[in-house]
């Protein structure tokens, strides 16, 4: 079993064919909630000595890309930036480069990758440290251009991929930030803790038994998977209503736990099924989400992983899937629960995850979900 967190551990790191003993203490760092739970941030340090980024920890990704010294200025506003220059342990790939769409398809895979937003760039190693684990000769990527979209977002620096199996863009391929940190923990597991509206934290090598109530309930990954992809058999949108018969609708869906996405999106009819329950609510066509009045109380909804009623289930508040205000105003609210426009999949981001404690288990390839004390 995992030690509990602040226990040591000796591990080995090799850099130029020297092993090298280093001890930690199992790693932790805080998620920063950003804009209402838009995002959440963590600190993390690249170069010798480290300089400090604020990252979206990404499970839908694989890539660590960061601002630097080599970005265009026109995207560098506002941004922390990492200058390879003042790390004594930079050194750049020859001939490496990266490119990341966030709008588009994987050939090898069939994901999308986000909202169209990009960027590209050189790829170096460095040392990178992230919750008090220091990874030694890690593939980093310095961007040269980032998207309006992504630039524009003044909050975060970078982002550190933490997919299951995925490769990242990196040409000619180079290993990604998981592959160089797997080896250096106790246990193969890192571990997502995202609070609402307030700082949560990703635990690394141990599963913390103080952040969750109860039993970790765990699902099996999907054969082949490079995501933290798995199946969800059921759902139901709970009545307070002693009259009204309660719904368990069996829908077996693949779902993909993403902390770089903010919403829960699920199938356009299970989306449908549950606003049906909400009678403010409408579909705004011309953007494309479900809206409804920001006074709206919203019921709960029941996520099953094992196909029984009683079985293992999740449960989002109402109130974090009444999730925020619309830009064109003040008094309408969008949904945190939207459907997925047609795709095969499900997207489990951190409307789902802020109410549950998330296991990744890259050892027995599979997640694991527990209640835990939600504010």
């Amino acid at each position: 079993m995992p030690r509990p967190l602040g226990s040591e551990v000796v591990v080995r790191g090799k850099q130029k064919s020297q092993l090298t003993y280093i001890r930690v203490t199992a790693g932790s760092v805080g998620a920063l909630s950003i804009s209402s739970d838009r995002e959440y941030l963590a600190s993390v340090g690249i170069g010798t000595p480290p300089q400090v980024l604020a990252l979206d920890l990404d499970t839908g990704s694989s890539d660590l890309w960061v601002y630097s010294s080599e970005t265009n200025p026109l995207d560098l506003s506002n941004h922390t930036h990492w200058v390879p220059e003042n790390s004594s342990t930079a050194h750049r790939i020859p001939n490496a480069t990266w490119t990341i769409e966030y709008g588009k398809f994987r050939a090898d895979s069939g994901v999308p990758q986000g909202d169209g937003s990009y960027a590209y760039g050189h790829a170096w190693r460095d040392t990178v440290s992230l919750g008090g684990i220091t990874v030694l000769n890690s593939t980093v990527e310095s961007a040269v251009e980032v998207s309006w979209k992504l630039s524009t977002d003044y909050d975060m620096d970078g982002i550190l991929g933490l997919a299951f199996n995925l490769s990242n863009q990196v040409s000619p391929d180079q290993p990604t930030v998981l592959n160089s940190l797997l080896p250096l923990l106790e246990s193969p597991v890192f571990t997502a803790d995202l609070k609402w509206r307030a700082e949560g934290a990703y635990d690394f090598g141990t599963i913390d038994p103080a952040r969750y109530n109860g039993t970790i309930q765990y699902v099996p990954l999907l054969d082949g998977a490079q995501f933290w992809e798995y199946a969800f058999t059921g759902f139901c949108v709970p009545t307070t209503n002693p009259s009204q018969t309660q719904t368990w609708y069996l829908s077996s869906w693949d779902a993909i736990a993403d902390t770089g996405t903010t919403l829960l999106m699920v199938a356009d009819d299970i989306a449908a099924i549950y606003y049906k329950s909400v009678p403010t609510a409408l579909y705004n066509e011309s953007i494309g989400v479900y809206q409804f009045p920001c006074s709206t109380v919203l019921p709960d909804f029941v996520i099953g992983f094992d196909g029984h009623t009683d079985g293992a289930h999740a449960v989002v508040p109402g109130k974090y899937i009444n999730y925020t205000v619309l830009e064109e105003s003040t008094s309408t609210c969008m949904g945190g629960l939207q459907g997925n426009y047609g795709q095969p999949f499900a997207i489990f981001g951190d409307i789902f995850l802020k109410s549950v404690f998330t296991v990744f288990d890259v050892g027995n390839k599979r997640v694991g979900f527990a209640n835990k004390t939600l504010t």
